[in-house]
């Protein structure tokens, strides 16, 4: 990660879709509980506030959430924002973990379950990351489990999206960033790295330049 930023396995929200996002993309994730989503969505906010907190020498209780325009239609539902801060911020949340990036330059993160059926959603992703998910549930790709491969490759990409500031209003599929266990990509002038995260879940963090 870049100097000056900051990563805690801690996790929120993800970057809004605009209104014409895909239907296939909002079903990718693995199924969990809606009280396991709310109890991260909680904590996960409940973090942001004092990392961005201290981050900007603001009293956890005074930070105020906003978002930035969405490059996509203009309207304010991109990249989130603290309200007055001079830095950057992106955060996620899965039940069990949460994932908070501070930066001096735009940035996105994501943190996901292993699913439990990787090749089922492989299709969400671009073809060539397709092909290497279901290549590795067959057998005839080394290098790791299908579903490693998978999350590996959804986290890379929607850390990617949100950071741009339009989230899955963007097709999944568009982006290549890869199954293997390359730690870092570049792809339109943004470095893509992994985060490392325990067992069971995979994560990315994408930074402008």
């Amino acid at each position: 990660m870049a100097d000056g930023d900051r990563a805690l396995r801690r996790r929120g929200d993800s970057t809004s879709a605009r209104p014409g996002s895909t239907r296939r993309s909002a079903s990718s994730r693995p199924p969990t509980s809606g009280r396991s989503l709310r109890r991260a969505y909680v904590l996960a906010h409940a973090a942001a506030r004092l990392v961005l907190g201290a981050a900007t020498r603001t009293a956890p209780e005074d930070v105020v959430w906003g978002r930035h325009d969405c490059p996509g239609c203009g309207e304010p539902h991109g990249r989130p924002r603290a309200e007055g801060a001079a830095v950057e911020f992106s955060l996620s949340h899965t039940p069990g973990q949460v994932l908070i990036a501070v930066a001096d330059v735009p940035v996105g993160v994501d943190v996901e379950r292993h699913p439990d059926d990787p090749v089922a959603l492989a299709g969400l992703l671009h073809p060539r990351e397709t092909q290497e998910i279901t290549a590795a549930a067959q057998g005839t790709l080394d290098g790791g489990r299908a579903t490693v491969r998978f999350t590996r490759a959804w986290s890379r990409t929607e850390a990617y999206l949100k950071g741009i500031g339009i989230g899955l209003g963007r097709d999944p599929h568009l982006d290549y960033l890869g199954t293997d266990e390359a730690p870092g990509r570049r792809i339109a002038g943004w470095s893509v790295q992994d985060v490392l995260v325990p067992e069971g879940y995979g994560a990315a963090v994408a930074l402008l330049g």
